[in-house]
């Protein structure tokens, strides 16, 4: 965990944050009164604080300092520096197979009708990971964002995660702009989720 939390001090340095403890908790501010928090760092001076969603029941931690801001009853989007977390809990009645998952999207990507805001690539295919002893589906896939007429548009790098629970799936969203690496830093936010 502690390594895991290093690479995520690494990664998130472009966006300003550091990593979590090896306990898995949010670690404080130091004590010396000459303490200035990094860039991205909560003002309590906490670097990754948890969010905890009780309507349905679901929690992990995000980088200090980001935007919150929750979508009732249940879903959640978290923001700063271009980067964006979010979680949309909706109602499913079986576990997500990763195989099923990733014909969904191949599907998509043929279909002429096809909006590239929500999927214009797939950069790691489906696979079914472990995280704490839950199973999740784990993707990263690419997303365009326009920008404006006389810009050109983003590409962002999604890393997408789905959870299920009692006939509850939760995707959890973790994106940035393409050439920005933030994926182990997403993969240790992945990590804490919990329900």
């Amino acid at each position: 965990m502690l390594a895991a939390a290093v690479a995520a001090s690494v990664a998130l340095s472009s966006c300003g944050t550091g990593g979590s403890s090896s306990d898995g908790s949010s670690p404080q501010a130091p004590a010396s009164s000459g303490y200035v928090p990094a860039s991205g760092t909560d003002a309590s001076g906490i670097l990754f604080p948890t969010y905890t969603n009780k309507s349905a029941g679901y929690s992990f931690v995000y980088p200090g300092g980001w935007r919150v801001a929750e979508k009732p009853p249940a879903s959640v989007r978290i923001s700063r520096f271009g980067n964006a977390i979010t979680a949309v809990v909706t109602e499913r009645p079986s576990v997500p197979f990763y195989k099923g998952y990733q014909k969904t999207l191949e599907d998509k990507l043929k279909d002429p009708k096809n909006d590239k805001k929500q999927l214009s690539a797939i950069d790691q295919p489906a696979t079914q990971v472990k995280v704490g002893k839950q199973k999740a589906v784990r993707v990263v896939i690419e997303q365009v964002r326009p920008t404006g007429p006389t810009t050109p548009d983003d590409t962002l790098v999604v890393v997408r995660y789905l959870f299920w629970k009692d006939g509850k799936l939760l995707t959890l969203s973790m994106s940035s702009v393409k050439g920005i690496n933030n994926m182990a830093a997403y993969d240790l936010i992945a990590s804490s989720f919990r329900w």
